[in-house]
């Protein structure tokens, strides 16, 4: 066994891209998913590339699932244990509105309704102090209540989020051992574990989101693992994780809040590790057949996001590769709202039944029926010749929203193109432009099956005068999850001043931090090396957030604490146009990471096959 394999699972196709270290050879494979059973569109691509699968030796999957869990509420039905008195805090959630004026919008649930909710009788301060002891009485009631929920509505999964448990997890080791003791079967989130930060809103919203996951990925791991084992693999099993490490199946579904951006960091780490090698500034552009996901590279390391929101008003607190997803694919229905305006997304009729020009019974009109029509398509040559697009059932779909427009055909296929170009622009430029970022002086690198095809228009909207298609872009995310390394995010909430750290315990912090953090590569069978990197999380006395430095050396000590609130202070003059020079700064987190790298090679370049020679009338331009 010499293979090492990369899979993406999208929602309309399914990528493998596998590599043997013994020979050098690659071998690749794009089949339509199956979303009510993934697992064979899985054996499908290991056919179609021709793997045995008694040759892999690993394969890294990175998947959708626990993405589309949240967007779609299809998770489990979870119960919420809380500090008594805190109930309602997932409810209220803070004071931002998605519209303003709208005085029928409201907040959306998170993830569960108030009678889910537990209170518990007990109390710990900031600093980790018992103020309320855990008392045996409060916690058998507590176990009592939920065992109800339990048999009375099905509670599949339980979240626990004690007040303050970043500080100490005592409380929540109480009740998470009682819990396993009476409900040996229903998995439990603990906070401390999840996400071990301050904020209580939003701990206690990711806390809730990995318990309502859990089920859903478990389930998903045990069937692929077990069809995959029944046919044959003997390899280790890895999911892509939303930092852009990979870990183990049975281990990754343990923390699938940490899986909910997996199926979009394989494409950022593929359009990193090509670009690269043209310039260390880029913008990845992945459109696939359902979504466009875009990432920034700047100076070579592409950004982290501290938090995720699958709603307005749920944001989700885990380490996770800095991905904006818009509603613009190849699949991206084209329809008229109600005052009779083209709107192209972000519904997209997925792999199911499809774009028309698919002739699997869709009939509504998708960007790549309009690209088909506009001559952008050959369509004889979809997956290798494969799949033959239908002209006339394109051309069916589209002239049914062209009448209603009061055009032609050929127009409104130009539109539909055209409004999808001007949204995935605009969002390149909110990812950009809004944070400070000239576009103009980035490459775009453009990959995923529909990216090449429209990146040249969207670069041109931005000012971008470099654009880079890597070979084999439609499979570009599937090479992301091969390529990806080993990483471990450690994370420590403290609450300090400059005026009164203690560098010694601080260090103490960090030097435990960086110990979790390379036992976690050890369990993953890394026995290298690993790249180790320590950084503070700092803000002014009195302001709301933070920003996060890098310490020198890795360690912390007074003189790296020292030039780590000098680098804060740049850095905050650089986002502000100010520094505060001698204003009390707060150190609000720790952060360690370790790095196991890979050292999966850039496929070597092949022989350009021979031109098709055929000839078509293609509309170009806007």
């Amino acid at each position: 066994m010499s293979a090492r394999v990369g899979i993406d699972t999208g929602g309309t196709f399914t990528d493998l891209v596998a590599h043997d270290a013994e020979t050098g050879a690659w071998s690749r494979a794009k089949v339509p998913s199956i979303p009510s059973d993934p697992g064979e569109a899985l054996l499908a691509a290991f056919a179609r590339a021709g793997l045995a699968l008694p040759e892999v030796a690993h394969a890294v999957v990175g998947t959708t699932v626990g993405t589309n869990a949240l967007l779609e509420r299809r998770g489990a039905r979870v119960a919420y244990v809380t500090t008594e008195g805190f109930e309602d805090i997932p409810f209220i959630g803070r004071g931002n509105r998605r519209h303003h004026y709208d005085l029928h919008w409201r907040k959306p649930l998170p993830f569960i309704e108030r009678w889910q909710t537990v209170g518990v009788r007990e109390r710990i301060d900031h600093r980790g102090n018992p103020v309320q002891p855990l008392t045996e009485a409060a916690c058998a009631d507590v176990v009592e209540r939920l065992g109800a929920l339990v048999q009375r509505e099905g509670i599949e999964a339980v979240a626990v989020n004690l007040l303050h448990a970043y500080a100490s997890s005592a409380h929540e080791l109480l009740l998470a051992e009682a819990l396993s003791a009476r409900l040996p079967g229903v998995p439990v989130s603990l906070s401390h574990e999840v996400a071990p930060v301050w904020r209580e809103f939003e701990r206690g919203l990711t806390t809730i989101a990995d318990a309502y996951l859990r089920p859903v990925l478990e389930t998903f791991v045990r069937a692929l693992d077990t069809r995959l084992r029944d046919s044959g693999f003997r390899g280790s099993l890895a999911l892509l994780r939303s930092n852009g490490g990979t870990q183990l199946a049975e281990r990754a579904a343990r923390a699938p809040i940490q899986l909910s951006l997996s199926g979009l960091a394989g494409g950022v780490l593929a359009g990193k590790r090509f670009g690269l090698a043209d310039g260390p500034d880029l913008i990845t552009f992945d459109m696939g057949g359902t979504s466009c996901d875009i990432g920034v590279v700047s100076a070579g390391e592409h950004r982290y996001a501290e938090s995720y929101e699958p709603e307005f008003g749920l944001p989700l607190v885990f380490p996770g590769i800095e991905v904006t997803t818009i509603g613009a694919g190849g699949g991206s229905v084209a329809w008229l709202d109600r005052g009779g305006f083209l709107r192209v997304g972000p519904r997209s009729a997925g792999a199911a039944p499809g774009p028309a020009c698919y002739g699997r019974g869709g009939v509504e009109p998708t960007v790549t029926d309009a690209n088909l029509l506009l001559g952008r398509l050959d369509p004889e040559t979809i997956l290798g010749g494969d799949l033959r697009l239908d002209s006339d059932a394109a051309e069916r779909a589209v002239g049914g929203l062209a009448a209603a427009l009061g055009t032609g055909v050929m127009e409104a296929a130009r539109a539909i193109v055209a409004i999808a170009d001007e949204n995935m622009a605009s969002a390149i430029r909110v990812r950009t432009v809004e944070a400070g970022i000239d576009p103009r002086g980035y490459r775009l690198v453009a990959f995923g099956g529909a990216g090449p095809l429209h990146a040249s228009a969207v670069a041109r909207r931005l000012g971008i005068g470099r654009v880079i298609v890597p070979p084999h872009p439609g499979l570009c995310s599937a090479f992301g999850a091969l390529t990806a390394d080993l990483r471990s995010d450690q994370l420590q909430t403290v609450s300090t001043r400059s005026d009164l750290a203690a560098p010694a315990v601080l260090g103490a912090i960090v030097a435990r931090l960086r110990t979790a953090a390379v036992e976690e590569l050890r369990a993953e069978g890394f026995a290298g090396d690993p790249l180790l990197s320590t950084r503070v999380s700092l803000r002014y006395l009195g302001q709301n957030y933070e920003h996060e430095v890098e310490l020198d050396a890795g360690r912390l000590t007074a003189r790296t604490l020292r030039e780590a609130f000098a680098r804060f202070q740049r850095l905050h003059e650089s986002f502000y146009g100010y520094r505060l020079a001698g204003q009390v700064v707060e150190i609000v987190r720790l952060a360690v990471t370790a790095v196991g790298p890979t050292a999966t090679p850039l496929p070597a370049p092949e022989h350009e096959p021979a031109p098709l020679r055929r000839e078509r009338p293609v509309v170009a331009g806007d």
